[in-house]
């Protein structure tokens, strides 16, 4: 993996892969940039792994690969599925910051067999195995980050660099202390609150400006302010409220800390004027980054005593809702801008968005309706299947109609 410096277009933007080897063979092409494989392969295995979850959960199922049952879920939704999904994003975009070719071909295919082993092999290897395994992945794909944060141009947001590390060591950690209930919560919120934070801090970058651009191109007077000194606060104090929320979720201090950041980021939301776009693809990212405020307000008031509002709703409100609706949403923005997916993948990419979402909902609202529970959590775990079967789908329609020619 010998190093390549290439200069890249000046029109490159920070939000998508400025190589997308369109014009390569079919197998070329799908390791041709990062997003392309491991966003399908997080696509297969969240689809597979939530109905696989509701089984284990309904038939009592005391414990999977070495860990309680609970802890596999959390490890495998968290640590599984979310590391593909960021690395394909981060990596596919890392070549506008560093001015290097991205990883493609062979070393990307490796990636995604580290990531597949590690998915694997823990299903039956003993515990010292499993480590090194599960570990292989994120911590692959943190030296490349590293490396290109190392490299990259001065003035560059790095902020997603800096946190592929940290959910890595979470992962580790959350393997070797898995048998500790207490500790393995720790770190799963560990492993969320790094998620929020790149949704935060990419996500808060990426919305309005693609919105600033739709608005713009049909002649809106309004558009979002730019990036500056308020978006900084909120960043920081979202930034102080996770931390707390990851170390005492139940503190009245973590409230205070989580209801102020989930105000301030509803009021930043508020800024974008999502509701003046006729856009789609954007308005699915506005949906996305409302589900981080809401997990905010959420688990600020799951810290309250008497509130009435479940932890359990609070932390879905950020996985299934925040983190399942944006990447859906991203991964289809990025798929359809830079591939030939035509209209029919388009279609699907739009149902998958709002199945997502509607998934999240039914997720959310089950621990407040504990008659219909059961019900609620199968419909949502199917409508969040369907989501990612359908954007899986998507992305190898490109594949069906090179075949096809």
């Amino acid at each position: 993996m010998a190093p390549q410096t290439r200069s890249l277009p000046a029109n490159a933007t920070q939000a998508s892969p400025a190589i997308g080897g369109m014009r390569r063979p079919a197998n070329g092409w799908w390791l041709a940039v990062a997003f392309r494989p491991l966003f399908f392969a997080a696509a297969l295995q969240g689809a597979a792994a939530v109905p696989l979850w509701i089984w284990i959960y309904t038939a009592g199922v005391a414990e999977v690969a070495g860990l309680p049952a609970m802890t596999w879920h959390a490890h495998e939704m968290v640590f599984g599925f979310l590391p593909p999904i960021m690395a394909g994003y981060l990596l596919s975009a890392t070549p506008n910051w560093s001015g290097r070719l991205p990883t493609a071909g062979r070393p990307l295919a490796l990636l995604v067999g580290l990531w597949l082993a590690g998915r694997l092999v823990p299903l039956v290897a003993p515990l010292p195995l499993t480590v090194a395994v599960d570990a292989a992945f994120p911590l692959a794909v943190s030296a490349l980050l590293i490396r290109e944060m190392r490299l990259g141009r001065s003035g560059q947001s790095r902020h997603g660099l800096m946190l592929f590390p940290a959910l890595a060591v979470a992962a580790l950690a959350h393997r070797l202390l898995g048998d500790d209930p207490a500790m393995a919560a720790t770190m799963t919120r560990t492993g969320i609150a790094v998620a929020a934070l790149l949704i935060a801090a990419v996500g808060g970058r990426l919305v309005p400006s693609l919105t600033r651009n739709a608005l713009a191109g049909r002649g809106a007077e309004r558009v979002p302010a730019p990036y500056g000194r308020f978006d900084i606060f909120v960043l920081l104090a979202t930034s102080v409220a996770l931390p707390a929320w990851v170390l005492a979720p139940d503190a009245l201090f973590s409230a205070a800390l989580l209801g102020a950041a989930g105000l301030f980021q509803f009021v930043r939301l508020l800024r974008w004027r999502g509701w003046l776009l006729r856009r789609g693809d954007i308005l699915a990212l506005h949906a996305g980054y409302a589900w981080l405020v809401v997990g905010l307000l959420l688990a600020a008031l799951s810290a309250l005593p008497h509130s009435g509002v479940p932890a359990d709703s609070a932390l879905h409100a950020l996985t299934a809702g925040a983190i399942g609706s944006m990447t859906v949403a991203v991964m289809s923005r990025l798929a359809s801008t830079r591939g030939p997916g035509g209209h029919a993948g388009q279609r699907l990419c739009t149902i998958a968005v709002l199945a997502v979402n509607a998934g999240a909902l039914l997720r959310v609202a089950a621990p407040v309706a504990p008659e219909q529970y059961l019900s609620l959590l199968g419909t949502g775990a199917g409508l969040w299947s369907l989501a990612y079967l359908l954007f899986a789908a998507a992305q190898v329609s490109p594949l069906r109609a090179s075949g096809a020619n």
